[in-house]
């Protein structure tokens, strides 16, 4: 997947108001267990195996907050990592999604393709 086209395409979503610009930077998922699951992360409903497997299925990972935090989004939902020690701090299930995930989800289908 070409990383930089993607990322330009995020940017355009940034610029029409569709999603935020602390969305993040599109990079190459890396494989990581998460270590503990707080109790944030828990209130949309996801469990720990969910969130995990978020993360092993992810198309792609949003490098966040100059780089304290990534967040995995994968078809079926999204975990939000911590870099310093792996703490889930946010997951939720694709019910969830909202329009500017989609939008970024319809970027990586695109490009696939």
């Amino acid at each position: 997947m070409d990383f930089d086209r993607v990322n330009e395409k995020i940017r355009v979503l940034i610029k029409l108001g569709i999603t935020k610009p602390s969305i993040g930077v599109a990079v190459k998922a890396m494989p990581v267990k998460i270590a503990d699951y707080n109790r944030h992360a828990k209130r949309h409903g996801v469990t720990l195996e969910e969130a995990q497997r978020f993360v092993d299925t992810a198309v792609i990972m949003l490098y966040q907050e100059n780089g304290e935090r990534y967040m995995y989004l994968s078809l079926d939902g999204s975990a939000i990592i911590l870099v310093e020690n792996n703490n889930c701090i946010c997951s939720y299930g694709k019910n969830k999604f909202d329009p500017s995930i989609k939008a970024i989800l319809e970027i990586i289908k695109n490009e696939r393709e």
